[in-house]
């Protein structure tokens, strides 16, 4: 196990060793010690720079990984990863100061106490491309599914909602869709949280779902241990289903973190919410948007047009996370942000 404290940095035999046959998931997670990464997302006391390893082997280390085959690893995705991970780290240490990509890692509670670990690439960001980012409302909300799901508030009392009781006979697999998924961290967070009991679509635009999937396989040894069923695919708020979905199409939970870039965007959002989600009260929309001042009036218009289209808030709050891009004295930029779920109301 990987550990240690800002005054008794790791030496690189405390590493995963390539004679161990480690999982990629150790390895990546090794490889995250060994670069200056941005700040982590969470409390200001989560924004601090990684553990420090010894510099005396490093080199060596890393050059015995891009030189091994990788070949116990399932998929040339994660063998990838490793690689190009490793790959940096020595140009790090050549004097290359910055990244043109990066593959991080992200822990995600379970309700069993144990932290699943996410390894989840992004490329280089550029003004056109910034869902390949990873943003803190995303990190969030992934930590916050676990106890979105026990056991939900109901929108009406329970006596007066009519439908079949679920047995072990008529029991199905949650089908669960996520909107503009990004780099996929809620949709695979709640991918390995729920295992065979759900089913996830993760969707974003064309020039996006690439990565998406690539990241989908990059999880492959968590998403097979858990059982859990993913699928990627493009979903343009922008146009209509046509047909429309019919009902078995349809999904139990829809999710979206940070969907409001745009004057369009909440109009878009909730068209989409519409037809694509179930119209049984059990159905649930998760939301987690930043409360970013030039975006208010768009939150605002998406809380009223999901009002307008029958569905009603079930639980809400807001928390504070702080994103990785530092602000201009080098501290933790603090984001405050507004996490809802929505069902529909019992008039529906």
């Amino acid at each position: 196990m990987i550990s240690a404290t800002a005054d008794e940095p790791l030496n690189v035999l405390d590493l995963p060793q390539i004679y161990q046959k480690p999982s990629g998931t150790d390895l990546v997670k090794a490889l995250t010690l060994l670069t200056l990464q941005p700040r982590t997302f969470g409390t200001s006391e989560d924004a601090v720079k990684g553990p420090a390893v010894q510099p005396t082997g490093v080199t060596r280390y890393l050059t015995s990984i891009v030189a091994s085959p990788l070949s116990w690893l399932e998929t040339d995705e994660l063998r990838e990863a490793v690689w190009d991970a490793a790959a940096s780290r020595l140009s790090e240490r050549s004097g290359r100061t910055a990244m043109p990509a990066m593959s991080r890692i992200f822990p995600v509670p379970s309700s069993s106490g144990e932290d699943y670990t996410l390894t989840l690439h992004e490329p280089s960001i550029t003004a056109d491309n910034l869902g390949m980012k990873t943003w803190v409302s995303s990190y969030l909300l992934s930590r916050r599914l676990h106890n979105l799901f026990g056991s939900p508030p109901e929108l009406v009392p329970s006596e007066s909602i009519n439908h079949t009781p679920a047995t072990e006979e008529n029991q199905r697999p949650l089908r669960a869709l996520e909107l503009g998924s990004g780099t996929g961290l809620v949709g695979l967070a709640f991918a390995a949280l729920r295992g065979k009991s759900a089913s996830i679509h993760l969707t974003d635009l064309p020039e996006i779902v690439p990565n998406l999937a690539h990241n989908a396989a990059l999880n492959v040894e968590l998403l097979t241990r858990t059982e859990a069923t993913v699928t990627t695919g493009v979903l343009d708020w922008s146009v209509t289903p046509n047909p429309l979905p019919a009902p078995e199409e349809r999904f139990d939970v829809i999710l979206a973190a940070d969907p409001l870039y745009s004057p369009n965007h909440p109009r878009w959002l909730v068209d989409t919410i519409g037809p694509w989600l179930s119209r049984g009260l059990d159905a649930r929309v998760v939301a987690e948007m930043p409360l970013r001042d030039a975006y208010l009036p768009q939150v605002q218009e998406f809380r009223q047009r999901m009002v307008d289209l029958g569905l009603a808030v079930v639980a809400e709050g807001q928390e504070v996370g702080y994103d990785d891009w530092e602000s201009a004295d080098g501290d933790a930029l603090a984001v405050k942000c507004w996490w809802s779920v929505w069902g529909w109301c019992e008039k529906v």
